[in-house]
């Protein structure tokens, strides 16, 4: 029993010892990689934080990190004091720097901090991160409005891209519905466009897709149960 015990002991000291090279190594490395660039205080999620927390709350929830300075996003929040009295706009994931872009004054009406086009309206849908592009459409992207209307038995539900290259000139107005946080996301259409986004969010589902100036706008079609079966 004794050399059982003691083989056992052995082994924890020598799996310990193994897990500390293992530590040590990697912090090498980083150093490695890091010397001679220029290094930058920013605060990173350190664990996956909700829509619409507090930047007083995310204290417990933030560290200091230190990065290359080309790595560094723009926006990049160096101290909690820079948004105080702000809350985040959007489910934020663990490893993810924080960004002013995040965090929004708390039952803010979402001010327009873009010129809406002539001719055109603003019209908002709430909408939680996954129909959102994981929270990252911000004021002055263009995204993609995709509508999904169902019906009981799904026959002819109908997925339909509903236009492209919108202007979003509002992110902001956080909600709380059936426990499931949401933000609120205002495009500028045209009269037509907003009553298909007003009934899809009514009646179906609305997705954003973050577009670029790369974005081949061609080939959508509204898609059916025949065209998934295909």
């Amino acid at each position: 029993m004794k050399k059982r015990a003691i083989a056992a002991i052995t082994a924890g000291v020598l799996a310990l010892l193994g897990v500390l090279v293992l530590v040590l190594y990697a912090q090498q490395a980083n150093d490695r990689a890091f010397k001679g660039a220029t290094l930058v205080s920013v605060l990173r999620i350190t664990k996956d934080v909700p829509a619409g927390t507090s930047a007083s709350a995310l204290a417990s929830s933030t560290e200091v990190a230190k990065l290359p300075e080309a790595a560094v996003p723009d926006g990049a929040v160096t101290d909690l004091s820079q948004v105080v009295g702000r809350s985040t706009n959007a489910s934020l994931q663990k490893g993810e720097v924080l960004l002013r872009s995040r965090m929004v004054a708390p039952g803010s009406k979402g001010t327009s901090s873009t010129n809406v086009p002539k001719g055109l309206q603003e019209i908002s849908v709430s909408l939680d991160a996954q129909h959102a592009v994981a929270g990252a459409v911000k004021v002055g992207d263009h995204v993609g409005i995709i509508s999904a209307i169902d019906d009981k038995d799904g026959q002819f539900a109908t997925t339909n891209l509903v236009l492209h290259d919108v202007l979003v000139t509002r992110v902001g107005g956080l909600t709380d519905a059936k426990n499931i946080t949401t933000a609120l996301y205002t495009v500028a259409v045209k009269t037509e466009v907003a009553e298909r986004v007003a009934y899809a969010s009514e009646f179906g589902h609305v997705w954003l897709t973050l577009q670029n100036a790369d974005t081949d706008m061609t080939g959508e079609k509204p898609i059916t149960v025949k065209e998934i079966n295909k």
